[in-house]
């Protein structure tokens, strides 16, 4: 009975599931299978990158990576060999221009659980943090977490750039209702548009923080999956430039670039060793399995067998964007050409019978399960600038997958012009 919880128990019971989980839901009752289950759903919605597994799982099944501390307690905030190697491999791949130091790196079970802990330390109930959108709405749940911190959509501008105009505009605004800005979230590559950042926009906005003593909160979860190397520049390759080290924070973890959603491990980078403290102390319901981060350390310490994976993870996923974006061509549908990230911001606005709104969003998202692909409508994102009428199309499945769900989307698109009843073929 519901009355027996505690009223923050009632609260969150009378929450209705986000359209993403329960996009995610419906695939796990009914996933698609090539060989037994070939009339389920293809998951298109969830950010995982699933192109890699004859690569990521042989590596995984070497054994003699497993000694008995692994199998026994172990600091909270991470082993120190996968602290030591993380922060080697960041150094490497990031071309920072100080090298990052174990201490500097904590460990924990996915960079959800990174965004919940950070928002501890950063403010306090019910603070505001401004976030470029639409953005990843299961974001606001994790800054929410622990914290009950508040989000302040900031429209992006003409470019899909954060537009520092906006910034002002918000962060003055939200003072005159009475309310404290404790800080900033970018994600960079920016999910969902797959926009990345330069730079000096980047530095722009993290002086824009100083001056008004703002925390910013740097995810590069998509960071080794850009298309071409040289096209991204890590915010750790211009550490010496952050205006304010002590209230900037770098997120990241194996989950994308590395294939592996299901590790759950993620770090935080921060020169502020006070969050470290705290983090050490509030870890301890958030560990990563010993076993795995054994694992996990073996696999960056073979520095051949890791350049290839990511070189040819790279190449799969600018190859099955490909098939996506020509599939979009086809039918005349606008979309958001991405340099990297894991999926395609694509407008169906014009299969909308009406202006674009959630009622009909909503609709088209059904259908589409109907036609047995599940592919996340702007409803699942937040923000007002370049959502009506958006889904986000995540193409880093096999590529017959892939190919099989572009023939049910066009299946969907013509169905849904003529009114057609739903039937589905392999």
């Amino acid at each position: 009975m519901v009355d027996v919880l505690s009223l923050r128990g009632q609260n969150h019971l009378s929450q209705a599931p986000s359209l993403l989980y329960y996009g995610f839901v419906k695939c796990n009752e009914n996933p698609y299978n090539a060989t037994t289950n070939p009339d389920g759903i293809i998951n298109m919605g969830t950010a995982e990158n699933k192109i890699c597994d004859d690569l990521i799982i042989p590596k995984l099944d070497i054994p003699g990576h497993i000694t008995p501390p692994q199998t026994q307690y172990f600091p909270v905030n991470g082993m120190t060999e996968l602290r030591q190697e993380v922060a080697s491999f960041l150094t490497a791949k990031t071309k920072a221009d100080v090298a990052i130091e174990t201490e500097q790196v904590s460990i924990l079970n996915g960079c959800s659980a990174a965004f919940c802990f950070l928002a501890y330390v950063i403010g306090g109930h019910g603070d505001r943090y401004l976030i470029p959108s639409p953005y990843y709405g299961m974001t606001e749940k994790y800054m929410a977490g622990y914290s009950g911190l508040v989000p302040i959509g900031v429209e992006l501008d003409s470019d899909n750039m954060p537009d520092l105009e906006q910034l002002t505009k918000s962060y003055d605004d939200a003072l005159a209702r009475g309310e404290k800005v404790c800080g900033i979230v970018l994600i960079n590559p920016h999910n969902p548009t797959g926009a990345i950042y330069p730079k000096d926009r980047v530095i722009e906005v993290l002086e824009f923080a100083k001056q008004r003593k703002l925390h910013v909160i740097v995810d590069e979860i998509y960071l080794l999956s850009v298309f071409e190397e040289g096209d991204f520049e890590s915010c750790l390759s211009y550490t010496k430039q952050w205006p304010d080290p002590q209230r900037t924070h770098f997120i990241w973890g194996f989950s994308k670039d590395f294939a592996m959603s299901g590790s759950r491990c993620a770090m935080v980078y921060s020169q502020n060793t006070n969050v470290h403290k705290i983090l050490q102390d509030k870890m301890k319901f958030h560990t990563v399995s010993g076993i795995v981060q054994m694992k996990l350390s073996a696999i960056l310490r073979d520095t051949t067998w890791l350049n290839y994976f990511l070189v040819e993870s790279r190449v799969r996923l600018q190859q099955n964007a490909s098939l996506v974006m020509k599939t979009m061509d086809k039918h005349e549908i606008p979309y958001l050409k991405p340099r990297g990230t894991l999926f395609l911001w694509v407008n169906l606005g014009k299969i909308f019978k009406e202006e674009p709104r959630a009622e009909e969003e909503t609709l088209i998202f059904n259908k589409m399960l109907d036609h047995r692909i599940y592919i996340p409508s702007s409803l699942g994102f937040k923000g007002t600038h370049l959502t009506d009428g958006y889904f986000r199309i995540v193409y880093a499945v096999p590529s017959k997958v892939l190919a099989l769900a572009m023939h049910r989307f066009e299946k969907f698109l013509r169905a849904y012009s003529l009114n057609e009843d739903v039937t589905v073929e392999c």
